[in-house]
């Protein structure tokens, strides 16, 4: 549900960075969140379904929060004193992991956007530095644009900026992710980041099952030209709370893939549709889907081969 108010304010966290499970999505093998709770209200979030929302509910609570996965996207806890407890935790233990497919990296974030405001975006900046002075390899995920004010620090061969940008559509944002930059506000973004020298990647989900092959002919159209190092790319999955505050917000289409066979369905013939627009753009080699484990084997595709596999980017040493 969308309210007027939003509840915005600061809090602490005993752990400052987590080792992450997403290296099975090549992601990274760390995962740093600069605040719980997003005020983009993205309605397709799973975040607000995950077990980590979830056990804090009555802590939330206390804090304003009278239902935090149905209220995903009016609440805001910045963790400002992050950057120090970095600091100090890589100063104390310089133990580290590095996985094939996670590469060491740490990705910022997991729960919640790095830049959705001054705020996270001052705590996001401050991480950064900290990471590359420890010699860390670091991936921005966001929506937002304000990550282009940091090029000075965002321009660097352990830093990745990748942006999700699911469609080009911006009447479907203003839709599904009503508190979040247009896309075509996102895409300038990019644009800026090319052309300063930034390493870039694109999150291309999770893609409405309204859209086709000419929407993705547009869409690579558009995106190639930025020289993305990876296209990451998954279709809506309308389960758990997510679902209930998709059709809360109007959205007609998301009884295509309320059920478990309309989400297979749609998963798959997006996917062959999207592998189809690339080859013809000689562009296959940048994908790199995230296949759920739920899925049913179709059409003889491996999903289980794209369980951590490295991305084709590469880092240096």
């Amino acid at each position: 549900m969308i309210n007027q108010t939003k509840t915005i304010a600061t809090e602490q966290v005993v752990s400052p960075i987590s080792s992450s499970k997403l290296n099975k999505k090549s992601l990274c093998d760390y995962v740093l969140n600069v605040a719980s709770g997003c005020l983009h209200g993205c309605t397709f979030c799973y975040v607000p379904s995950t077990p980590v929302i979830r056990m804090r509910g009555k802590a939330l609570q206390e804090k304003g929060v009278s239902d935090p996965q149905l209220d995903w996207g009016d609440y805001l806890f910045v963790r400002d004193e992050v950057p120090e407890q970095l600091e100090a935790r890589l100063a104390r233990n310089p133990k580290w992991k590095e996985t094939a497919s996670g590469k060491g990296v740490v990705m910022l974030c997991s729960g919640t956007d790095p830049y959705q405001n001054g705020q996270t975006a001052k705590v996001t900046r401050a991480c950064v530095q900290v990471l590359l002075n420890h010699g860390k390899r670091v991936r921005i995920l966001t929506r937002s644009p304000l990550w282009t004010k940091d090029l000075d620090i965002l321009v660097h061969p352990n830093v990745t900026v990748g942006m999700s940008l699911p469609h080009l559509d911006d009447n479907i944002s203003r839709q599904v992710e009503p508190g979040a930059p247009l896309p075509s506000d996102r895409l300038k973004a990019l644009e800026m980041g090319k052309f300063a020298g930034c390493r870039l990647y694109v999150a291309m989900a999770p893609t409405a099952p309204v859209h086709g092959v000419e929407d993705f002919q547009r869409y690579f159209d558009a995106v190639l030209p930025l020289n993305p190092e990876v296209i990451f790319w998954e279709p809506i999955n309308a389960r758990g709370s997510n679902g209930k505050r998709m059709i809360d917000a109007g959205i007609d289409w998301v009884s295509q893939v309320t059920t478990q066979k309309q989400w297979a369905d749609n998963f798959y013939s997006q996917y062959n549709q999207i592998i189809q627009v690339l080859q013809e753009r000689s562009a296959i080699h940048l994908l790199h889907p995230w296949f759920d484990p739920a899925l049913p084997t179709i059409g003889g595709v491996d999903i289980n081969s794209w369980f951590y596999r490295p991305t084709i980017e590469q880092w240096g040493e």
